[in-house]
């Protein structure tokens, strides 16, 4: 199954919000995939298919084998949903 990680400064915030949309998208286009909401100092990249984060973040986990999406206007669920089908369609 593949692995997804929303990922903020602690965890709570912007990563929740990112996994509650992110989810909605793969629910609606039938996509089976584990969602998690992660903080950076948490977050094993290795254990990901997908990383969703804001750039800052992005920056930190640039080595990761994982797919990164960056998303910096959290509000943007069609720019989301457009980055997360594009990805998918690599993996």
């Amino acid at each position: 199954m593949m692995k997804i990680f929303t990922v903020c400064g602690a965890g709570v915030g912007s990563s929740m919000m990112l996994k509650v949309y992110t989810q909605q998208i793969l629910d609606k286009e039938g996509i089976d995939a584990e969602v998690n909401a992660a903080d950076i100092g948490s977050v094993n990249p290795a254990e990901a298919d997908i990383i969703i984060t804001t750039s800052d973040f992005a920056n930190v986990l640039r080595n990761s084998e994982a797919k990164i999406i960056r998303i910096d206007n959290l509000m943007d669920k069609q720019y989301l949903r457009d980055q997360l089908l594009e990805v998918i369609k690599t993996l």
